[in-house]
């Protein structure tokens, strides 16, 4: 008969571990099999936990057993401030897997950092500054222009513009990582309590032109130096979410430029309030935004009504609108390169390929096995 081995741990590390990652006892029970009766004698330090049991609290609160075997429980930074539009009882309250994007993104910095430094490549400090007083739209311009966003205009491919403005928001001194998101209404957020500030972008179920205005947004929340958990929403009423809202489409749309396209001079003349679908997307294409944000602009110059923006709001802003049309299946290694960058992906290839890193290394900073090295080196050169 196999002998059961107790563990001396302490409670409250088991405690610690479970609330970190937003877990109830009776969640805990289910995930673990261990029953809620014995969970709470092992929370209350009435038992010790058998090594079986240690195994499966460490696989279900995503924790090395070692972690669990921590004299106290580690001080670990707060997650970002809650800035969804959702019900107040549910404000604070993540589901674990939106905790581990924020665990993965904290510990993603950390390894790009310490590839930089391998690599002897200096980590930018983020240098720009915004106060929530100062006129979104003038700071929007400065920056705009100081990274000479224009020239990506030019730029027919939206992966390959999504991947530019990345670039160019990397170049500030920012890390960002595209993340599975799947919980808690998110399309990004930003956290600035880092090394390097970060954001993270929802990955899957959304076009590239939403990734390219949650970058921004994001970025709006950097430079005023208080990050966030966002939803993006329109409907806020958090003076923060509606600053960086009005920043990140005056990166994108630059009011001069939008009242000067052909088009937006024909309707104003005429005093047309009403847009054709196929106006909208010919102006959105232009700016690398989806019809909705054309149109909030157009909007915010009185180029069309609230009543015809809300109406076309409502029959677009469905969960089928501004997603992928076909949604692929699992591609690890594209996974891999959006997951993290190509910057990082770069460095930690450019590592291996020196000899400063062994194959296991670069499975590590890559975060896949060896059999899909080869298709990332492959998908990344393409």
């Amino acid at each position: 008969m196999k002998e059961n081995i107790n563990i001396t741990v302490n409670h409250e590390v088991l405690v610690w571990a479970r609330e970190a990652i937003a877990l109830n006892r009776t969640n805990a029970s289910e995930k673990t099999g261990i029953s809620a009766k014995r969970l709470i004698q092992l929370e209350e330090a009435e038992k010790q936990p058998t090594l079986e049991e240690l195994k499966e609290l460490s696989k279900a609160y995503k924790r090395t057993i070692a972690t669990l075997l921590l004299t106290n429980p580690p001080k670990e930074k707060p997650l970002p401030k809650d800035r969804r539009t959702v019900n107040s009882i549910d404000l604070g309250f993540f589901h674990e897997k939106t905790i581990m994007a924020i665990r993965k993104a904290r510990a993603l910095v950390v390894s790009l950092v310490e590839l930089k430094q391998d690599a002897g490549i200096a980590i930018p400090r983020f240098q720009y500054k915004a106060l929530i007083q100062d006129n979104p739209a003038t700071i929007a311009n400065k920056l705009r222009k100081e990274l000479n966003l224009d020239e990506l205009r030019q730029l027919g491919n939206i992966n390959f513009a999504l991947d530019a403005y990345i670039e160019k928001v990397e170049s500030l001194g920012v890390a960002v990582f595209q993340l599975s998101l799947t919980q808690d209404q998110l399309r990004g957020f930003s956290m600035v309590d880092e090394v390097m500030p970060i954001i993270g972008i929802k990955r899957g179920g959304e076009q590239a032109t939403a990734k390219i205005f949650t970058l921004f947004h994001e970025l709006g929340h950097i430079l005023l130096n208080d990050g966030g958990l966002c939803d993006l929403s329109e409907n806020t009423n958090q003076q923060i979410e509606k600053w960086c809202n009005a920043f990140a489409a005056e990166m994108l749309i630059p009011t001069t430029e939008l009242l000067q396209m052909n088009v937006v001079i024909e309707q104003s003349l005429k005093g047309e309030k009403f847009w054709a679908k196929k106006e909208l997307i010919e102006l959105a294409n232009h700016f690398h935004v989806g019809p909705l944000a054309i149109l909030r602009s157009l909007l915010e110059n009185k180029l069309t009504t609230l009543e015809y923006y809300k109406d076309r709001h409502k029959a677009w802003n469905k969960p089928s609108f501004g997603r992928a049309k076909k949604p692929e299946g699992r591609n690890i290694a594209k996974e891999t390169i959006k997951e993290k960058g190509r910057t990082y992906i770069s460095l930690a290839f450019s590592a291996f390929d020196q000899k400063r890193i062994d194959l296991k290394d670069l499975s590590d900073f890559l975060g896949v096995k060896l059999s899909y090295i080869p298709k990332t080196r492959q998908l990344l050169n393409a």
